[in-house]
């Protein structure tokens, strides 16, 4: 007998033993993956379990003008968080110590300490006076912690304010260029890790870990700051003298399609918005779309000439209306225009020759080119909201419709989809994109995205544009547009006077008056739309509307140092001349701007500015007329917020000095001496510059 193993007995030892080295090989193996392949991951997950974050908020990007100026930044803020585990042993001490420090209800510390979370707010954005008790008493308050965060700041203030929008208490945009390019400017969040044992308290000796946060990219905007001002400006005086609902103006480079200034009336200060009625929020020029009047007409009138159903020699008679399909459609100039060339209708703003015009077109040709033109669909401007006109169906248009549209009336549009259709005209008949962002830089000043001009197709021919625009100068320097112009320049403009549409029905008596041009012709650096909703008085868009508009692009053009394109030729004594607006000029310039109206002055008190002139601008005076400007010390802001002071007792002219030293109005009831006796608002209340506040004599 031998002591051998059996065959049996090897092949069993060998079978064991491939399986055993079959098991040490997948155990290698699945070690091997968990200690390289899947270290990380698995590292991650147990830090995720054992390290508690608290999160560090980014500074949001800033958002500059053209120029880098700062519209809108980041600063610090400081809010309270605890860990609610450490709160236990001495919570109710806490609740109440904390409700008493930051005036939060008992109640609502209470749930929050109560929570099975690591990390909770107790309060977000601490006053200064909430800071410094809070840390007068952190010894006290154990598991109770300060947080730096970042908070959004608008330096100035309601400049812009619904363009710009704002951000809430996470720092996400909500509104406007803050919601549009939220993902570039919310930058990358980090955190501040520490460890933590199954208690939840603090590892002695614990690990700690920075993960720092990245900083937002910066939007640079092609709203130029200064023009923002005047635009501002304008919107503000304009609510002064008409009274009207609301105010927009809209200023836009038409050879880029970069806007220039967006303002309204009322606004916000994004500094304080929940302070505003929600509505308030809306850039109005975006996001209404309203009837735009005569205003509409050159899109007509350029449709006409490049379809060739019009052309520069046609004639056309206006009786005062037109009868279409047995209804009679009027004129706005009652005993109408008589015979006239086709300039003539567009200098006249003739309703009967635009209807011929309408009708000569054709509902499908015209149909045609409001697509052309873009009104039928958004224009993309980068903010939030944009509207969309509202149109008749094409297969239900009548000839009827087809005349009334064809002069602005039964259809709505925005105003940035109109001057974006006005500005292809101006730019020789080449549709662009609107933006308000230029480019957006990253933190190591790297262009991330460049906005430039975004052509979208040509409209009409060259040929075509250059005649509307020289008809639409026609417009300015003889027709319904004259208290648009600007001496020194020649101006292309459109005047508009809408009647509104409420409930579904077209009111008699409520207005739209806008004026809509551009200019230097011919090569136009500004195109500029203005709209004044419900004026009180009067209502027509060469009244209201037009003053503002050749206003403001005269000091823009002063602004942007553009030269004089031809020469002023001042009318002559007696000739009726528009009386121009000198306040908040120096003298020199202000006696220069007379001069090319027509008009000599007479300066009266002491100062470096024009704070007061005798006829109030817009009007139309026998040129030779002798201006009396008032000289002060500093210049009439209607932006700023002037406490009205106490006129009882005061003489008229001390009343007088004193309002327009503060940079409001009085208008006086009641005797021309004597003493004031009563005042229309109350003395310490705020109010806008340039209010007028009455007083009565006695």
């Amino acid at each position: 007998m031998t002591n051998r193993p059996t065959l049996v007995i090897k092949r069993r030892t060998f079978i064991v033993m491939v399986l055993v080295g079959l098991y040490d090989f997948v155990l290698l193996g699945r070690l091997s993956d968990i200690q390289g392949v899947e270290s990380a991951h698995l590292k991650a997950l147990a830090d995720g379990i054992h390290f508690r974050g608290v999160p560090l908020a980014p500074f949001r990007g800033n958002i500059v003008d053209r120029h880098g100026r700062l519209l809108a930044g980041s600063h610090h803020a400081y809010s309270v968080y605890a860990i609610p585990i450490q709160t236990r042993k001495h919570r109710t001490e806490e609740v109440i110590l904390l409700s008493t420090l930051l005036a939060i209800p008992q109640k609502t510390v209470q749930k929050r300490l109560q929570r099975r979370q690591g990390f909770v707010w107790i309060k977000r954005r601490l006053s200064p006076q909430e800071l410094a008790t809070l840390r007068s008493q952190l010894s006290a308050l154990p598991g109770i912690y300060l947080l730096t965060e970042t908070a959004r700041y608008y330096p100035q203030g309601a400049l812009a304010g619904p363009v710009l929008g704002f951000t809430g208490i996470d720092n996400q945009g909500l509104s406007g260029i803050e919601l549009t390019y939220d993902k570039y400017l919310t930058g990358k969040p980090g955190s501040l890790q520490e460890e933590f044992d199954v208690t939840g308290q603090t590892v002695k000796f614990a690990q700690t870990r920075v993960i720092p946060s990245v900083q937002g990219d910066t939007v640079e905007l092609s709203l130029d700051e200064n023009i923002q001002w005047m635009a501002e400006r304008a919107c503000e005086q304009a609510m002064i003298h008409t009274q009207g609902k609301s105010v927009s103006i809209v200023v836009m480079h038409p050879r880029t399609g970069g806007i220039l200034a967006i303002a309204q009336r009322p606004s916000i200060d994004p500094n304080h918005f929940r302070d505003y009625n929600p509505k308030q929020y809306r850039v109005l020029s975006v996001s209404d779309a309203i009837p735009p009047g005569s205003i509409f007409k050159p899109v007509t009138l350029a449709a006409a000439l490049q379809e060739g159903t019009a052309t520069v020699h046609s004639h056309y008679f206006c009786p005062g209306f037109k009868n279409v399909l047995g209804r009679r459609v009027n004129c706005w100039r009652p005993q109408g225009h008589g015979g006239e060339t086709l300039a003539d209708v567009v200098k006249n703003s003739c309703n009967v020759g635009f209807m011929d015009l309408g009708l000569g077109l054709g509902v499908q040709k015209f149909y045609e080119y409001l697509d052309r033109f873009g009104l039928r669909s958004r224009t993309h401007i980068d903010l939030p909201g944009e509207a969309l006109g509202i149109f008749p169906a094409m297969k239900r248009v009548t000839a009827l419709d087809l005349a009334i549209m064809a002069f602005g009336q039964t259809l709505t549009v925005t105003p940035i989809g109109l001057l974006t259709a006005i500005a292809a005209l101006a730019n020789d008949g080449v549709l662009l994109t609107p933006h308000v962002a230029k480019r957006i830089i990253n933190q190591r000043g790297d262009i991330v995205k460049s906005f430039d001009e975004e052509v979208v197709r040509r409209v009409v021919s060259v040929d075509v544009a250059r005649t509307v625009q020289q008809m639409m100068v026609g417009v300015v320097s003889e027709g319904t547009g004259k208290l648009a112009q600007v001496p020194g320049y020649r101006i292309a403009g459109k005047t508009g006077t809408a009647q509104k549409v409420v409930n579904g029905r077209t009111e008699k008596g409520i207005y739209i008056a806008s004026f809509i041009g551009f200019g230097p012709v011919p090569h136009p650096e500004v195109a500029v739309i203005v709209n004044v909703d419900e004026p009180v008085g009067a209502f027509y868009g060469g009244q209201v509307a037009a003053p503002i508009f050749g206003n403001l692009v005269r000091n823009i053009f002063r602004y942007l140092k553009i030269p004089a394109t031809e020469p002023i030729k001042p009318p002559k004594p007696g000739e009726p001349a528009m009386v121009p607006s000198l306040v908040n000029l120096d003298p020199e310039t202000a006696q220069q701007d007379a001069a090319a109206f027509g008009f000599p002055v007479q300066f009266v008190g002491q100062g470096d500015v024009v704070v007061d002139q005798s006829i109030e601008y817009g009007g139309y005076r026998p040129a030779g007329t002798v201006l009396q400007l008032r000289l002060g010390r500093s210049p009439r802001i209607y932006l700023e917020w002037v406490t009205v002071p106490r006129f009882t007792g005061l003489t008229i002219s001390q009343a007088t000095q004193l309002a327009w030293e503060l940079g409001v109005n009085v208008s006086t009831q009641g005797k021309e001496q004597g003493h004031v006796h009563r005042q229309s608002i109350k003395p310490g209340t705020q109010v806008r510059a340039g209010t007028t506040i009455q007083v009565w004599t006695g």
